[in-house]
């Protein structure tokens, strides 16, 4: 045992040295008489330096209140607790909770001081780390400008519970088959806490009405998102997002982001963070913005088809002018002393094809000049290419232009509306044929295939010139043209059609072959 001096140590003092919590005694003068093993780990000072000395000066001790005081309370009532700021050996700053007590020998004589201390620097600067990111957690939970929520989910966990033991294996399926079950398990999830902005989203200026059952919030409608998002928490997913609707405490309804988060720390205590995002002013731009599309659209067809007006004319006075010759031959075969009735009939027939030819012709037109919401539908875009094509054959006779189709067959199916997609193709056809005017060869490539992950990929390729390097990069921009009388419209109107579709569009020089513009569609 190390040197105990004046102090009457007693038996059994060696057992300290077992402790693991630091133990050191000093006399009345406080100067150190006994320093246990862990003293020496925690502090870095050895037995032999620190008998003998003043320990508030080899420990740097230090206090809000002041040792003096310290002192004082230790020597008036026997026990003083706290923590004390202190410096190891090596001049690294140490938390200590210290508890103090006097030592007296038996016939109850103060000979000491006995400090039993620990070090909580690690978990203090825990504890602060916790109480900093609690305080900036808070901060952000008002300062955001989402409407954010906090949720008790505890019932909620042990209603899964249940329906696990029970046998249930696809909780998804379960739920659709038992909507009144969420609804059930929206009214167990308690609100624990709203910041500001979910009380003017939500509220009436009264935080304290939000915090009940979140089941008002839901419409029945909405149900499916809520059971989507306890699926998602089951299946130890980090985040759940879902556009939906949901409803103020007055009963407003209104379109919402609603986002869950399931960080481990918070599914332990049943606690789920909650956020909402309002987005109806965002869903009323969009409609805003999908009728002005639409509009433009339209409206770049209906220029279209004025560009197109002479060989539109002509397409249609071919089925008429065949009707008119074969009405005036048939009319002199009935004239005749011995009407040839079988001749007659052949020449009513053809009257008849001539006449629904001329229908479907201005069928065409009347579909592309009609202003209609899109209606997408499952397309084959070998048909819709053939099609483009019939609506500008005597455009494309007129200019020279041959065009060569390599269409692959059985192509998986796209998903567009026709009208849009055929919009598509004859804009692309028509810029094809504008690009070579000056070019001897006027020749048009319009090939599809199948693309990666099951897309569809059209491409048209024309033997003109090619695209200016400078132009391809804004070949896309609204207003941007390379032509005298051009609005700038048309590619642009392609590109928002295509990606509508969930498709992209390129245009690049194909060496030797002019321009190419690809389609890719799901």
């Amino acid at each position: 045992m190390r040197d105990a001096q004046s102090i009457e140590s007693g038996p059994g003092l060696d057992v300290l040295e077992l402790i693991h919590e630091s133990i050191f005694v000093r006399d009345l003068d406080g100067r150190i008489r006994y320093w246990n093993s862990a003293c020496t780990a925690l502090y870095g000072w050895p037995a032999e330096q620190a008998l003998g000395q003043l320990a508030h000066e080899l420990l740097g001790s230090a206090h809000p209140d002041g040792l003096a005081a310290l002192e004082e309370q230790v020597t008036a009532t026997g026990r003083w607790d706290g923590e004390l700021c202190r410096v190891t050996a090596s001049g690294q700053p140490v938390l200590i909770d210290a508890r103090w007590s006097v030592h007296k020998n038996p016939r109850g004589q103060a000979l000491g001081i006995v400090e039993i201390g620990r070090d909580i620097s690690a978990r203090k600067a825990i504890e602060q780390s916790l109480a900093d990111s609690e305080y900036r957690y808070r901060n952000l939970f008002q300062a955001m400008a989402a409407s954010f929520w906090e949720l008790d989910f505890t019932p909620v966990g042990g209603m899964v519970r249940q329906l696990f033991a029970a046998g249930v294996t696809d909780l998804a399926a379960h739920f659709a088959e038992h909507p009144q079950l969420v609804r059930e398990m929206m009214r167990r999830t308690q609100v624990m806490d709203v910041n500001e902005q979910t009380v003017r989203l939500f509220g009436r200026d009264n935080k304290a009405e939000l915090l009940q059952s979140v089941e008002p919030f839901w419409p029945e409608a909405s149900s499916e998102v809520f059971a989507q998002s306890i699926v998602a928490a089951v299946s130890r997913q980090q985040h759940y997002a879902k556009e939906t609707r949901l409803r103020t405490i007055e009963g407003r309804e209104f379109d919402a982001l609603f986002t869950a988060s399931f960080p481990p720390e918070n599914m332990k205590k049943g606690i789920l963070m909650v956020g909402v995002i309002d987005l109806s002013e965002r869903n009323h731009a969009f409609a805003a913005l999908e009728r002005m599309q639409a509009e433009l659209m339209h409206a770049a067809r209906v220029s279209m088809l004025g560009e197109l007006t002479a060989s539109i004319a002509h397409e249609i006075n071919q089925p008429l002018a065949a009707i008119v010759t074969n009405g005036a031959a048939g009319l002199r075969w009935l004239n005749r002393p011995m009407p040839n009735t079988e001749e007659v009939r052949t020449l009513a027939e053809r009257m008849v094809a001539d006449a629904r030819r001329a229908a479907d012709i201005i069928a065409r037109i009347r579909d592309m000049a009609r202003h209609q919401a899109p209606q997408q539908a499952p397309q084959l875009l070998n048909n819709v290419v053939k099609e483009a094509v019939q609506f500008l054959r005597h455009e494309l006779q007129a200019q020279g232009v041959e065009v060569r189709l390599k269409l692959t067959a059985n192509l998986p199916r796209v998903q567009a509306d026709r009208t849009l997609l055929q919009q598509v193709i004859v804009n692309l056809l028509v810029n094809a044929m504008q690009a070579m005017a000056d070019s001897p060869q006027r020749l048009i490539m319009v090939s599809s295939r199948a693309g990666t992950d099951g897309r569809v990929e059209l491409r048209v390729q024309d033997s003109g010139p090619g695209i200016a390097e400078d132009h391809l990069p804004r070949l896309f921009e609204s207003f941007f043209t390379t032509k005298a009388s051009g609005m700038g419209m048309g590619l642009p109107i392609c590109r928002t059609i295509v990606e509508g579709l969930g498709g992209t569009i390129e245009a690049r020089n194909d060496e030797g072959a002019g321009a190419c513009f690809i389609v890719s569609l799901g």
